[in-house]
């Protein structure tokens, strides 16, 4: 019998990112996650600096622009009946959304909105929403079952700390942000959000907090990172040469339309706050619209369709991806559904219906790309043995055993990336230098190809 073995020093090194968690959750269904890959941060052939997607790269053309909506702040019931699956699979089916976002409250805020689905808690304060700050484990369970829905309907998803003074939650957004990295820093459908909103915070802080972030988050994950600026995300050209450590990081660009302006100077004279954005793009920056409003930056007022149309032709002509606020049935001209709406039905404002039908214009079908990840097969398709005419093979401890023919044998993450390709195996080939979590094993002999699940222990 003839033994195959892989050196565990070169198996580690191919390894990388992608297995330091084994995946558990496929999607259901072919989305933009498939189609675009990662998200990263480049810049085109003017040096304007862009979105592109790991599956095609960085060139002129293959820029990605995402659109979706923020989930509100996670304080009210009013929100948080929609950070839930049933929530995001219907403003997928319904909303074409591509992304979402989810707004995490950080500090010990309490807005009296009760944890089960009503505002009638009376006295009984362990029903009341607080952050994270002093009820950690409630927010930490509705960030992962976003995220896991998210996945499950392939597209993407910010982890948002939902901040105005993430500079003085270290600490907390330090523990907060490894913990997400670690459980879903290996998937393409996660994008991290540092830093909600500073107000006048100076750069030079808010730079000092996003470099310690970010060198907790590259400890698991190499996925795109936003960064928030001075005033509300209305100064991302402050970052301009003195940018945030590290690779794979844009800024955060926010607006509500009556409010602001997209080029020029304001009525006091200061360049408008779309200017500031487009300063930093032309510099090289990558700028993503984590969060815009079609009515007055109080969340009140009524959307004013020529200004809208405006700041859409922007984003579009700058490959803005963008997440309206907000995907709520919160008492606010912003807010998108009105209160007949349930996670399972929706039913919209003036405002909601106008950014319905900007996703319209979404894909709504989408091709995976030739790098996307592999489906798992369903547990019950995970089974020890591949049997042809031609060969066996079986599965056993650490090891497959190929009998009865040679075979080209291939093994993937759960994500897809190749891990090893031998051919002319017959006999054992003995897997102990992976380490335990869940593969795909391709196996190929003559005009018989198979794939299945494979789990390490």
């Amino acid at each position: 019998m003839k033994m195959f073995s892989i050196p565990a020093l070169a198996c580690a090194m191919t390894l990388g990112f992608g297995l330091a968690s084994a995946q558990t959750i496929t999607p259901t269904r072919v989305g933009p996650v498939s189609q675009y890959g990662q998200l990263i941060t480049g810049k085109n052939s003017a040096g304007q600096g862009r979105i592109y997607g790991s599956c095609e790269g960085v060139k002129d053309g293959a820029e990605v622009q995402v659109r979706g909506m923020s989930l509100y702040w996670s304080m009210v019931a009013k929100s948080t009946e929609f950070w839930t699956p049933e929530g995001i699979a219907t403003m997928v089916n319904d909303m074409n959304v591509q992304i979402v976002r989810a707004a995490m409250g950080t500090t010990n805020e309490d807005w009296w909105g009760c944890k089960d689905g009503t505002e009638s808690c009376g006295n009984d304060k362990s029903k009341h929403i607080t952050g994270y700050a002093t009820d950690a484990e409630f927010q930490t369970n509705l960030m992962n079952t976003v995220v896991e829905a998210a996945i499950k309907n392939d597209i993407y998803v910010v982890i948002d700390w939902h901040s105005h003074q993430a500079h003085e939650e270290v600490d907390n957004a330090t523990k907060f942000f490894t913990e997400m990295a670690q459980k879903w820093g290996q998937y393409d459908h996660v994008i991290f959000e540092l830093y909600n909103e500073p107000k006048e915070t100076s750069w030079g802080v808010i730079k000092d907090y996003a470099d310690k972030v970010v060198s907790a988050i590259r400890q698991h994950s190499d996925n795109l990172i936003l960064v928030g600026n001075r005033k509300y995300d209305q100064n991302p050209q402050e970052a301009i040469n003195n940018e945030v450590t590290g690779e794979n990081i844009a800024y955060t660009f926010h607006y509500y339309a009556n409010s602001h302006c997209w080029e020029g100077q304001t009525s006091w004279g200061d360049p408008c706050e779309g200017a500031n954005a487009q300063q930093a793009i032309n510099a090289g920056l990558s700028v993503f619209v984590s969060e815009w409003g079609t009515a007055d930056a109080n969340g009140g007022g009524n959307p004013d369709t020529g200004r809208n149309t405006s700041w859409q032709n922007w984003m579009d002509q700058n490959k803005l991806s963008w997440a309206n606020w907000s995907a709520s049935k919160v008492e606010e001209g912003t807010a998108a559904f009105s209160s007949g709406s349930n996670r399972n039905s929706l039913q919209y404002t003036t405002s909601g219906q106008m950014v319905k039908e900007y996703l319209s214009t979404n894909p709504t079908t989408y091709t995976r790309c030739a790098t996307a990840p592999i489906p798992e097969p369903n547990p019950e398709e995970a089974i020890h043995g591949l049997h042809s005419a031609n060969f066996d093979v079986t599965f056993s401890g650490k090891a497959l055993n190929v009998s009865g023919a040679t075979a080209n044998v291939e093994i993937f993450t759960a994500k897809g990336d190749k891990l090893m390709d031998i051919n002319n195996v017959q006999g054992e080939l003995s897997l102990a230098a992976f380490p335990a979590g869940k593969y795909l094993v391709r196996v190929k002999s003559g005009s018989v190809s198979k794939m299945k699940a494979i789990s390490i222990k």
